[in-house]
């Protein structure tokens, strides 16, 4: 595998991470209806357009029929005035509309037809939607459901977690506990047994014997003190 190609698949895999954490199933659900909602409401307005084309060809293949209807009564009457020219170019011109009325109705029958399939997908668009409006409630409300779910067991091990901390904690206090019960014990018998007081007294002889080395040495020095003096006096 070349150098980029394994930047691409890890930059791929990063994104789809990161698209996958921040994607919300009901954000998804409620873009979907709206998606299918914008698609209903193009085919409605799409089927306005055919309908209002299909209109207006019906309305000019009347207007052509009419006409026709008419020139066929000025044939007549051309005729009636014995003027066969006229009633032929009469006649021609009736031909005509009734071409263009063919035509027209070709028209207006593939329209229809398109009308009658936009109508029918436009009514199962409006069908699958009350029915995927239904479905992403429950939906919502099994997602709403599974989350609270899912925060709770967060909790309960988080309180696991704090539990076991507690309880090591616990366990340090009553080993401390035990500890000083222990020593208090220790010492308790030290004195029943007479043994704190002999080292007690030991401490204070101790001490008496410090200070009065300290007096003896002090006495020593005004003695030399003294006979310094003295012998400075004789001479």
């Amino acid at each position: 595998m070349g150098l980029l190609t394994r930047i691409k698949a890890i930059l791929g895999a990063k994104m789809e991470k990161g698209l996958d954490a921040v994607e919300n199933p009901k954000e998804m659900l409620d873009y979907s209806i709206s998606q299918m909602e914008q698609s209903l409401k193009d085919m409605t307005r799409h089927t306005v357009e055919v309908a209002t084309a299909k209109r207006k060809l019906e309305i000019q293949r009347d207007s052509n029929l009419a006409n026709a209807k008419n020139y066929e009564e000025l044939a007549q009457k051309a005729l009636t005035m014995g003027q066969e020219e006229l009633a032929r170019e009469a006649l021609n011109k009736k031909h005509q509309e009734e071409e263009r009325t063919q035509v027209l109705t070709k028209q207006i029958t593939a329209l229809e037809e398109k009308l009658t399939i936009i109508t029918k997908n436009q009514k199962e668009m409006r069908h699958k939607i009350e029915l995927f409006r239904a479905k992403k409630e429950e939906l919502k409300a099994v997602y709403d459901a599974s989350q609270a779910q899912l925060k709770v067991k967060e909790i309960l091990t988080s309180l696991g977690k704090e539990s076991q901390n507690v309880a090591e904690i616990v366990e340090r206090a009553e080993a401390k506990i035990k500890h000083t019960e222990a020593r208090v014990q220790a010492i308790d018998h030290l004195l029943e047994e007479g043994v704190v007081e002999e080292i007690l007294p030991l401490q204070e002889n101790d001490v008496e014997q410090r200070l009065a080395k300290l007096s003896k040495d002090a006495a020593v020095e005004e003695d030399l003190k003294r006979l310094k003096a003295q012998m400075a006096n004789k001479s």
